[in-house]
């Protein structure tokens, strides 16, 4: 089944009038605007024009722009909440394209290309519908031999870890079909926990989970919060333990990054209703 997804081309949530206005010159829209931007595997990529993004105002596009920064600053905390390899193999596989000098004709190097798109679309190994891994149609072989044909220095190799460290963490996970198969496991009777590959619990199981935020509730609250919403609960020194997602814990740097675009952007906003949202 192909799926289509959907790109704007420009915005044109800000300013609205009852003003009928018609696509101009202006707007960058035209006869020749190509709709289809990319089709792999299963994906199609379209965009659609918004016409009316020149006829903002400066401030209007000020605040579309921070809004959009803040957006892109989650990101990558979107790919490691997914799976804790999703970063690592993303990265592994972007400094591949950016930087192999090798054949880039072949079937395995088209091959590979696709597979970075689909963790580009899905965010991460597994596919974004059926939740299963994206199996790679290149060669484990293939892939540990362009990886070490890229000069290490422009790899994102981190904290002094050589090719063959990151590749011994990420070829399991990437080949194996049985390692972290899917993403979300809904299949009645086993530890949901356990076997999905999400990064929001580690070293815990589903009734570990449970039992700790059972011992949270209140069962005479009448308004009961929901827990787990923003954190990860993993196991350390022998206790189930939370980590909370904010400003000076789990995720706190891009956190920071996000609250300072999003100030940018209350101090341009045109009213309170959009400075509170």
């Amino acid at each position: 089944m192909l799926t289509s997804f959907v790109l704007l081309a420009a915005c044109n949530g800000c300013g609205k009038t009852n003003e009928k206005k018609s696509a101009t010159a202006d707007d960058g829209i035209d006869s020749t605007f190509q709709y289809k931007v990319d089709r792999f595997a299963d994906i199609e990529i379209l965009r659609y024009p918004v016409p009316g993004f020149n006829r903002l105002s400066l401030q209007q596009k000020e605040l579309i722009y921070y809004l959009s920064q803040a957006a892109l600053e989650g990101r990558d905390i979107l790919y490691d909440q997914h799976n804790k390899y999703n970063l690592a193999i993303r990265r592994v596989l972007e400094g591949v394209y950016e930087n192999y000098m090798g054949d880039k004709s072949t079937e395995d190097w088209k091959n590979l290309e696709t597979y970075l798109k689909q963790i580009w679309m899905a965010n991460g190994i597994h596919h974004h519908y059926s939740e299963d891994k994206i199996m790679p149609k290149f060669s484990k072989e293939y892939f540990i031999s362009v990886v070490k044909s890229v000069d290490p220095g422009r790899m994102p190799f981190r904290d002094g870890m050589a090719a063959d460290e990151m590749l011994n963490t990420i070829l399991p996970v990437m080949f194996d079909p049985n390692v972290m198969p899917k993403r979300v496991n809904q299949q009645p009777g086993v530890d949901l926990v356990k076997t999905s590959a999400v990064n929001f619990y580690e070293g815990i199981t589903q009734k570990q989970v449970e039992d700790f935020y059972n011992a949270m509730k209140d069962p005479n609250d009448s308004t009961p919060v929901s827990y787990g919403l923003n954190s990860k609960v993993v196991m350390k020194d022998g206790k189930v333990t939370e980590e909370v997602y904010k400003i000076g814990g789990l995720y706190g740097k891009a956190i920071e990054r996000i609250v300072g675009w999003l100030e940018k952007a209350a101090g341009v906003a045109e009213n309170d209703q959009q400075k509170e949202v």
